[in-house]
Formats: C-alpha cells, structure tokens, sequence
C-alpha cells in the first residue's frame, strides 16, 4: 500500500471536510447550507439580483484575493453566478495551523485540487502557511511546478517544521530561473542552486530558518539585479555576509544562531554593505561579535539585538560586549538616524558607570527603544552626550527584549547604588 493510500485509508473524519468535486476546506461544517439561507435566516424568492452579485468580477475577484482559500471557496454558496469565480483567482493564499497529520494531509490535497482546478494563467500571489514534513515533499513540488507555468509573482513557503532540521525543505532546480518573480519569502527552504540563480524582477527577499553559505549568498547578489529588500532570519552556517550588490538598499538581519550551541569560543559575524543604506541588526544572536565592514553609504541603522554568553561572570566576557558596540557605533558615526536596543543601552550604562568613552555620533534622528528602567539610564545619558547633533528624539516603550539586570549586576562594580 503506498504512503498515500496509507493516509487516505486512515483518514479522521472530524478533521477538515474534503469534497473531491469542490475542494472544499473548512475546520468546521459549512456555514452554509445553500444561497439562501446567508444574511442570517432564508431569503424569500426573489429576481432581484443582490447587491454582492451585481459587482463585476474583477471587483469580487480583488476582494477575494485577500481571504484564504478555504474561505473564498466556500463563498460559492453565496451565489449561484460566481459560485466558480474562485477558479479564477490570482490570488492564492493556504494556511493551516492544526498538528494532526490528518487534517495536514488533507490540507495538502486542498491545494493539490486547487491548482488543478484553477484557471487562472497568472498567479499573482501563492501563499502556504503549514506544519510541513518531509512526507509532503513530492505535493510541494508539484505546486512549485504548477505556479512557475502561472507565473508567479509573489510566493510565500511558510513551512514550519517545530525547529527539526532534518525537515528543511529544499527549493527545487526548477525554481532558479524566473523572470516574473518579485516577492519572495521562504521559511524552512534551503536555497541549493546546482548553478546560478536568475531573478531579475525579484525586489523583496525574505530568508528565515535556512542554512547559508558564501555561495548562495553571491548568487542571490549577483543574479537578482533589481533587489532592493534584503532579510535574513533565524539562519546559520555562515559567518560573513558578503552583499555586494549595487541594488540592495534595505539589509536586515533577525537573529543569528548556530548548530552547535556548545561551542565556547566567540565567533565573528561580519557585514559587508558597500551599497546598503538602511541596515537592520534585531534579536537574538548567540556568541556571535558583529563587525560591520565597508557600509559609509548606510543613512538609517536600528541596533536593537540581544547577544547572549554564560560566561558574564567573567570580566573578559562583558569587555567582548563592550568593545564590540563600541565598533558597531563608530562604524556608524556617519548615519543620519539611529535606533538603539535595551542590551545596547545597557552596554552602554557598563561604559558610563566604567568612565569609558562612547563615540561621537553625527546622527539628527534618534530612537531608543527602552522600557526606561534604571538599568539603562545611564546608558541612554551617554549616548545623549555622544549625540550633540540629535534635532528629533522619539522612545519607543515597547521593548523587543527585556535583558537580565544580573548581567550588569554580576560584571560591574556597583557605583551609586545603581546595580
């Protein structure tokens, strides 16, 4: 018995509804029973067309390009006149979030149905937001296939796979080479070109929970000649990001892990940005010391990470953080407007409590995203001080990490009753 039929078999019928005639998915009956009983209770006979029905198609084709799936099928009960305008849908959007194998492999053959129904010849948007596995792999190829012949112009692989590497799902050959590509955002899905990459309407990249090398990294900048936004998030296995391209304008970077978290030595992540103009450091970043190289041409930076050790109880420990910021912060003494983190700022109070300088910054826009507390006072005091040039001062309260005080407490001598 082959794997699908295995499924098909065991299928759990309180799961999602699958009707093989009309893909339907629902994580509950339809809401429903025929097109006249919506509105709350059944409509009287009536020829008057409603006012829904009277819209032309490409209106109520915009206005179901922002539902999912599920829910723009089942508006076919609404009206008999476009009850199949779904099929012709440019915009494609899946999303799951259960854990029961069952209810994803019905998911999958939700989609599957889907496209072989669709008639559209462009697909502007196709979005999938599931638990993926490594016994879905053939199903994601075939949509690979299936939106490469539409065209695609914005894709969207949420794959989540619960932080199981072996569940990586890897971008298939075919996928390297469009021409009509302008928005991409991958999560769980390697990039492994055998040759090079080809995107060159591609404008927005989005890289999360990926293993990176050089290669890759060169290939994306060199075959993406129209790339303006760059991100990577949760990646690893490189440890410098060379971006030279002349297009990347935007390059963030949401945190940074490793695959072997015991490693005690602290490594180095360096940045080469000639081009870059707007540079985002945000998260978590474990052991890593970031070295910004070549990037005179950024004008808005947002330092707004959190390295972690375990070793703050060693002195050499908190020295690595400071020296570190300090050459983050004089690599960007040129930029126009900065944002700053709470673990920055608390560096930055380790600096002022030690009587240690903090660079001189030519910055005109500052933000600081703290919660305020005494920890980072007087770090922000000394930023204010490195600042003279500062015309507009904005704090955002709602800080993205809320760092231990015993990392001051443990690494600084106490002074004035602060620690």
């Amino acid at each position: 018995m082959s794997e699908s039929e295995e499924h098909e078999e065991n299928l759990d019928y309180d799961s999602p509804r699958y009707s093989p005639a009309s893909p339907r998915y629902s994580t509950s009956p339809s809401y429903y029973d025929s097109d006249q009983s919506y509105f709350g209770g059944k409509r009287g006979k009536t020829d008057k067309t409603d006012r829904i029905s009277a819209l032309p198609d490409s209106l109520i084709l915009h206005i179901l390009s922002s539902l999912d799936m599920g829910e723009v099928v089942r508006t076919g009960v609404l009206s008999k006149r476009w009850h199949l305008l779904w099929t012709s849908s440019q915009s494609l959007i899946f999303s799951y979030s259960g854990l029961h194998v069952n209810g994803i492999y019905k998911f999958v053959i939700f989609i599957d149905n889907t496209l072989l129904l669709c008639r559209s010849s462009i697909v502007k948007k196709f979005s999938v937001d599931f638990n993926y596995s490594k016994r879905f792999v053939r199903h994601v190829n075939r949509w690979m296939i299936s939106i490469k012949n539409k065209h695609v112009e914005e894709l969207d692989l949420n794959l989540r796979s619960r932080g199981n590497l072996i569940e990586i799902y890897n971008l298939p050959q075919i996928m390297y080479f469009n021409v009509g590509l302008r928005v991409l955002s991958l999560c769980n899905c390697n990039l492994v070109p055998k040759e090079e990459i080809y995107w060159p309407a591609l404008r927005v990249l989005e890289i999360g929970y990926a293993e990176l090398n050089r290669d890759v990294i060169k290939k994306i900048c060199s075959g993406c000649r129209a790339l303006e936004s760059l991100k990577f998030r949760s990646c690893y296995g490189v440890d410098y990001f060379d971006i030279d391209s002349k297009s990347v304008k935007k390059l963030m970077m949401d945190d940074y892990g490793r695959q072997n978290h015991d490693d005690d030595d602290d490594d180095e992540l360096g940045i080469y940005a000639r081009n870059v103009t707007s540079l985002e450091i945000c998260g978590y970043f474990h052991r890593r010391i970031l070295v910004l190289e070549d990037v005179k041409a950024i004008l808005d930076a947002k330092l707004d990470f959190y390295r972690n050790t375990d070793d703050y109880v060693l002195e050499h420990e908190f020295r690595t953080d400071q020296n570190m910021l300090k050459n983050l912060l004089v690599s960007l003494q040129h930029v126009e407007k900065l944002s700053i983190g709470t673990w920055c700022l608390q560096v930055l109070t380790s600096l002022e409590i030690q009587n240690l300088p903090c660079p001189r910054m030519r910055c005109k826009y500052l933000t600081l995203n703290t919660p305020m507390k005494k920890w980072e006072l007087p770090g922000i005091a000394i930023l204010l001080q490195s600042c003279p040039q500062v015309e507009i001062l904005h704090i955002n309260a709602e800080s993205a990490f809320e760092v231990v005080r015993n990392v001051l407490r443990s690494s600084i001598p106490a002074r004035g009753g602060l620690i």
